[in-house]
C-alpha cells in the first residue's frame, strides 16, 4: 500500500479534483484491504481532509508557515541506502537502538542491530504452580523493516 498521505499531497498539487483524489485514495484501499467500499470512502475522505487542512502553503505568515514545515532533504529513503543493507540502512538502525535504549537490559537488544529482538523472562510459575528461572524462557520477537514502520 502506497504512503497515502503523500499521494494526496502529490495529487493535490497536481490540482486533481476532491473527488479524483477520494476515488484514487479508496481504490488503493480496496486493493490492499479487505474493507468495505463505504469504510474505504470513509478512510479515504479522512485521509483528504487531514491534508487539506495540514496544508501549509495557504498560510502568508512567513514566521508561522516557517514554523510548521517540516524540512525537505529532497533525497529519497532509497537513495540514501536504507532498506538496502548499505549505510543509510545501518545509521537508522543505529538511531533506533539509540532511541530505545531502556533501564532494563534485553537479552538480544536493539543495539545488536538486528531486526529481532528477546528478553528472558523473570522467574515465575505456570499456571499450575511450577516454577521456572529466568534462564529458561526467552521471549523472542522479529519484525521485517522496522525502520518503515
Amino acid at each position: 500500500m502506497s504512503d497515502l498521505e503523500g499521494l494526496t499531497r502529490n495529487l493535490l498539487k497536481k490540482q486533481n479534483s476532491k473527488i479524483e483524489i477520494i476515488e484514487r485514495l479508496k481504490q488503493e484501499y480496496l486493493d490492499y484491504k479487505n474493507i468495505s467500499p463505504q469504510k474505504a470512502e470513509l478512510l479515504s475522505n479522512a485521509i483528504y481532509e487531514e491534508c487539506v487542512k495540514s496544508d501549509t502553503n495557504s498560510i502568508r505568515n512567513k514566521f508561522i508557515k516557517n514554523l510548521l514545515e517540516i524540512p525537505t532533504a529532497n533525497v529519497s529513503i532509497g537513495k540514501q541506502g536504507v532498506g538496502r543493507r548499505g549505510l543509510g540502512d545501518l545509521f537508522v538502525h543505529k538511531l533506533i537502538a539509540e532511541l530505545s535504549i531502556t533501564k532494563s537490559k534485553a537479552f538480544l537488544a536493539p543495539t545488536s542491530l538486528d531486526d529481532a529482538g528477546a528478553i528472558q523472562l523473570g522467574n515465575y510459575s505456570d499456571f499450575r504452580g511450577r516454577e521456572f528461572i529466568s534462564s529458561d524462557v526467552l521471549i523472542v520477537s522479529k519484525m521485517e523493516g522496522i525502520h518503515s514502520r
